[in-house]
């Protein structure tokens, strides 16, 4: 027998309910999908509008030494005295960074409406930097874009120098030359001026003080006729110095008057030459020319037949100024007597003096 199966028929509203049933279904799953999607983008959006993201980014230059950003995003520029320019200020900065750990933090003058930062170095405070609402570019639902409003970065010109050199020399801090204003000193006279009488005056010693440096300055002495002298740099007592140069543009003349006075003088002592040739070497009415003339017969000599000058030596040379300078001249006088050399020395310490455009001897000193 077969079996005739009967065709099942469902309700209208039964199908119409499970119609509904899976729109509803998929209306939850989609409104909870763009819901969900929804808060992601709005705590994407809350957490970029964070101000310490900002924060982080200000950072990185300071942990990359990246001084042009900082110097260029100060509040307040460095105060900069003639002898330096930004580029001193931006090399202190980098020296105070250089090697440092780098951190930094809110600082206790942090707000929501300013958030503020401290930048350390290895625990030492360096800087600030504050932050401000860019109010023309607003994020969405209505959250604030933050940018830098600035950086206060802790400078301050702490170097000083001192500097002693003659007064007749020229004394330049970073290629700048000091006038009288900053001469901190008297001028301290050498003991050696008694010696030239009144014919002319001896240069002192002075000292310069500048202040207000952000980095050890570069220091550069000419001596009167321009020509760079060394400079001493005593670590103790934070000083550059130098003192009188043995550099003359004259020199070598001077050495050979030097050395022909000498020879003279020594001559006329041991009488191989005769007084009157001496007398071309000083000035009018000289008194240490009297006196050799007076004291020359108290010296006698073994007789001798011939003299010799030999070992002539310049022992120091002093150029006090154009005009003035101190030479020590060495020299032996070789005499026969009989079959024997007496070697008989002469130290000649002179102060000479060019008058009327001719060296001079003013003075020695015995």
């Amino acid at each position: 027998m077969r079996l005739i199966r009967k065709k099942r028929y469902y309700p209208i509203f039964t199908v119409l309910l499970i119609l509904w049933l899976i729109g509803i279904t998929y209306a939850i799953y989609w409104f909870y999908g763009e819901a969900n999607a929804y808060m992601v983008h709005y705590e994407e959006v809350y957490q970029s509008s964070l101000p310490n993201l900002v924060a982080d980014d200000v950072f990185t230059h300071f942990d990359s030494y990246d001084v042009d950003y900082i110097y260029a995003n100060m509040s307040e520029k460095p105060r900069i005295s003639k002898f330096e320019s930004d580029a001193q200020v931006k090399e202190y900065i980098h020296a105070m960074l250089d090697g440092k750990k780098m951190t930094y933090q809110p600082s206790n003058k942090y707000s929501d409406a300013v958030p503020t930062y401290v930048v350390e170095a290895d625990g030492f405070v360096v800087a600030e930097f504050s932050l401000c609402k860019d109010l023309q570019n607003p994020k969405e639902f209505g959250f604030p874009t933050w940018q830098l409003k600035e950086i206060s970065y802790y400078t301050e010109p702490f170097e000083t120098v001192y500097i002693s050199a003659p007064s007749n020399f020229h004394v330049y801090v970073n290629e700048i030359l000091l006038d009288d204003t900053y001469v901190c000193s008297d001028e301290i006279k050498p003991s050696d001026e008694n010696y030239l009488l009144d014919y002319n005056t001896m240069p002192g010693i002075h000292d310069f003080y500048v202040a207000d440096f952000y980095i050890e300055p570069e220091v550069i002495i000419t001596d009167m006729f321009d020509e760079e002298v060394e400079v001493d740099y005593n670590e103790e007592t934070d000083i550059y110095s130098t003192g009188y140069t043995d550099h003359h543009i004259d020199r070598a003349e001077i050495e050979e008057f030097a050395y022909n006075y000498t020879i003279t003088f020594a001559n006329v002592i041991s009488k191989d030459d005769r007084l009157e040739n001496l007398k071309p070497y000083f000035p009018e009415e000289s008194q240490l020319y009297d006196s050799i003339s007076r004291n020359t017969a108290l010296k006698y000599f073994m007789a001798h037949s011939n003299t010799t000058i030999e070992n002539q030596e310049i022992k120091e040379f002093i150029s006090y100024s154009e005009d003035v300078v101190y030479v020590e001249v060495y020299i032996e006088q070789h005499m026969q007597t009989g079959g024997e050399i007496t070697v008989v020395p002469t130290t000649a310490r002179l102060y000479c003096v060019k008058l009327d455009g001719e060296w001079k001897v003013i003075s020695m000193r015995f």
